[in-house]
This record gives structure tokens, sequence and C-alpha cells, in this order.
């Protein structure tokens, strides 16, 4: 058995689906569990609503909730006839009334509960993956459609929950079992979860991938497949650096520290279920089925050295002052329970005598609040114009020149290794990032110049 993961640009549209089913028929005799995400752009969407809704502006949310049953009708009705358009758009019908009933409560009261929030984003899912449920159907392909709420069980943090593997173990290898008989393959859906009471909670953004690691794992698959728009693991954002090079295999370790230092082709957690039952990943492009993609795997298959330039364009650079002998433990104690009291999760952090600084994903809404309370003991200084940027692989900490070629790049505000010298960070102007990530590919992967930089 194997799982295989499409995310929204792969469900996007016709075009995009009828390809996916063209990849899923030939993977039938590996007894495939397919993933799917909402359509491309949907989740976005759906946070606008929810948003727009607390805000009670009806007239907008209206006109948004409009455009969401077009598109998905329209898709419906282009994929589907007969019997299956009919079966089909009735669920959507169902699901887009509890929608619109939920999110007009929400408008009525004008007040947004993060369990309400993940209510409102978890329904692109059940959406999409019905009508590429159906699809799969009507190409003559037996789908049966299982509901991932019921198989993946989380804690109560519902837009960032965390999932109790022993439990969604069990409750996975129930509900596919029976959803998979007489089925050529079973479909359900990335990124949702519900709380042990049935409260629907999400797994973070992105989380698609996660959820088909933690199938796998569920499984005991042979492997996890995450069907993307790009050619594998790359050695940079092809968007932000045009020659940049398909990285044949990379550690799980060296797959989740991209995806924690910026590097969007995974979800950072995707690799511990997978590492739990030493499942390899398969990241290919659904544009190029042929094409033989990135594999992630143990640590013993891949080599040494830098493998990406990863980045934040946006990034909250903090750095936190003492002008007494107070000591870095006692500054670190008092900064880390602040950012803890208030939800906050750093990314990289650096301390030199009296003065720790630290990096964190815009967007954390009680990074505001952890600054005034450490502010309360520390002189802080708060900038929202930084970015981030990290050269990461095996051991390239221990690789000399790397920290140098870094500082040539770009005005540097901060340098840090990782802990296990998968990785060097930088802080640098938002304005110079995407050059200054170009010039260390350049010098990293380009032939001539990688030579003399790790010479």
């Amino acid at each position: 058995m194997i799982v295989m993961k499409f995310g929204g640009s792969s469900v996007q549209n016709e075009e995009a689906i009828s390809r996916v089913i063209s990849i899923v028929s030939t993977r039938l005799r590996e007894k495939p569990v397919v993933v799917v995400s909402a359509l491309a752009k949907v989740t976005r969407m759906l946070v606008e609503i929810a948003e727009t809704a607390e805000n009670q502006n009806i007239q907008r949310v209206q006109e948004l909730l409009g455009q969401l049953r077009r598109r998905h009708f329209d898709l419906c009705a282009s994929l589907l006839e007969g019997e299956i358009l009919e079966s089909a758009s009735a669920r959507l019908e169902q699901l887009f009334g509890s929608l619109e009933s939920f999110v007009d409560g929400v408008c009525q009261i004008g007040e947004l509960s993060p369990r309400s929030r993940a209510r409102i984003v978890s329904t692109g899912e059940l959406l999409s993956s019905t009508i590429v449920a159906a699809a799969m159907n009507q190409k003559g392909i037996i789908c049966n459609w299982a509901d991932a709420r019921k198989m993946v069980i989380t804690d109560s943090n519902y837009m960032g929950a965390r999932p109790d593997l022993e439990t969604t173990r069990a409750n996975v290898r129930r509900e596919i079992g029976e959803a998979s008989r007489g089925a050529d393959i079973v479909l359900t859906q990335g990124f949702i979860a519900s709380t042990p009471e049935g409260w629907t909670t999400v797994l973070g953004f992105e989380g698609s991938d996660f959820t088909a690691a933690i199938l796998g794992m569920a499984l005991d698959a042979e492997r996890v497949e995450i069907w993307t728009d790009v050619d594998g693991i790359r050695t940079a954002d092809p968007r932000v650096v045009p020659d940049t090079q398909r990285i044949e295999a990379v550690s799980y370790d060296e797959a989740a520290e991209m995806a924690h230092l910026g590097a969007r082709v995974l979800h950072p957690l995707t690799m511990g279920p997978a590492r739990m039952k030493n499942i390899p990943i398969r990241v290919m492009n659904t544009m190029n089925p042929e094409g033989d993609g990135s594999w992630v795997t143990s640590a013993a298959d891949t080599a040494d050295g830098a493998k990406s330039v990863a980045f934040f364009t946006e990034i909250d650079f903090l750095e936190v002052f003492s002008d007494a002998m107070t000591g870095t433990a006692r500054m670190l104690g008092t900064i880390m329970d602040s950012l803890r009291l208030y939800g906050v999760e750093p990314q990289i952090v650096g301390c030199s005598g009296q003065k720790v600084s630290l990096t964190f994903e815009t967007g954390q809404e009680g990074l505001s609040k952890a600054v005034e309370a450490i502010s309360g003991d520390y002189r802080t200084v708060l900038s929202r114009d930084r970015s981030q940027l990290s050269i990461v692989g095996r051991n390239v900490a221990r690789i000399p020149g790397l920290s140098a070629l870094i500082v040539e790049s770009a005005k540097v505000y901060m340098i840090a290794e990782g802990a296990d010298f998968q990785s060097i960070s930088a802080v640098v102007d938002r304005t110079e990032v995407k050059d200054a990530v170009a010039a260390l590919h350049g010098k990293l992967f380009n032939p001539e110049e990688g030579r003399k930089a790790v010479s």
C-alpha cells in the first residue's frame, strides 16, 4: 500500500484533476490511499470569509460565498454527468448549506473563536475531496470516500492541532480497512482532523503533507508520495532563483530543517511520522509524472554538504538587551516563559553576552503581548522589515567559509548555526534577501563558483 497526496495546485481545475486521475491509475496495483487538499486558493478565501464574517460585513461575505459556490459547482459539472453528477451536487449543496448557515451565525454575533475558524476553513477539503472522488468513479476507478475527521484525532489547539498518533493509528486502520473493501482506491482529506469530542481541527496551514505521513505511518505504507507543482525538492525557490537544481535525496532531518527554515515543498512536521517507520517520502511533479522527483530517506542515504538555500521574506526580528549583568540563562528564561505564555514559537535564537536575538515567522498573534512582557525586564527592539535566509544541508556548519559567504551577500544583523550543524541562518534586510539568496545559490551550486565556495 502507498499514500499519494495531491496539493491544491494539483486539483485546482478540470485539467489538473484529470491529470491526477491519470497518475493514480498507474498506481492501482499498489492500492493507493489518496489524500487531497482544497482547490488552489480556496483555504485563503475561507480564511477571508471567516474574518469578514467576524467583522459583520454581510455583503462581502455573501459575495465570497457566491464565488466559492460557483467555482465548485462549475468544476463538478465539467467533470461529471448522470447519477454521479447528481449525487456529488447534492453533497456539495449539503456542505455549502452547512457552511453558509454557520458563517451567518458568525456574522450575527461578530465573534470568531479558534474552533469556529477551524470549522470554516476545513470546508475546502470536504468540497474538493467530494469532487475528486466522484471524478475517479466517473472514469471507472472504484473510489470510496473516507472522512479524515474520523481517523486523525488531535488535541484542542484548533488551528494548529497535534495528533494523538496511537489513537489515530487504530482509527486509520479501521476506517481505511472498511473503505477499501471492493474499491480500487480510498480517497480522503488532508489538513483536517477532530478532537476526541468530534470538534473539527486543522493541522496547520499546508498540513496535508502531514496528514499523508500520518496515514503512511498508521498503514505501514511502502512509501508516501507528495505530488506538487515543481520537479522535486530544489536547491532554492525557483520563483527567485531561475537555475535551481533538483536534489536527488535528502535525509528526514535535512528535509525538516529546510521546511522549518522556509523551503515550502513539505510541511515541517511531515518527516516525523515517516521517520517512525522509516517510510521513504517521494516528492514529485504532477506536470512531469515521469520525472525522478526527490527522495526523503534515512540519514545514511545522503551525503554531507549544502543542499538548499531557504528563506523567509517576512519575519519579525526581536533583539533583547540587558543593561545589567543578569546573565544569559536568566534572560533566556524570562524570554522563553513569555513566549510560551502567549503561544509564540521562535525560529532561530542567538545569544551573545548580554543580548539575545530571535526570529519569528510573521503573523503570530501573541508576539506583541510577549514582547510587552519581556520589556518589563529588558530593553527590546522589534523589527518588522527583516528577512531570514539559511544554507541547509548535512553538516554544513562544519564547512569552513560558509558563514563568510553569507556576510558577503548582504548586511547581516544576526547569524546562527543550527544545533545539529544542519543549517547556518542569517537575518538580513528584506530589500536584500532575494538578491542575497540568488548570489549564495550561485556560489554554492554553480559548478565553478561552488567549488571555490567550499574549498
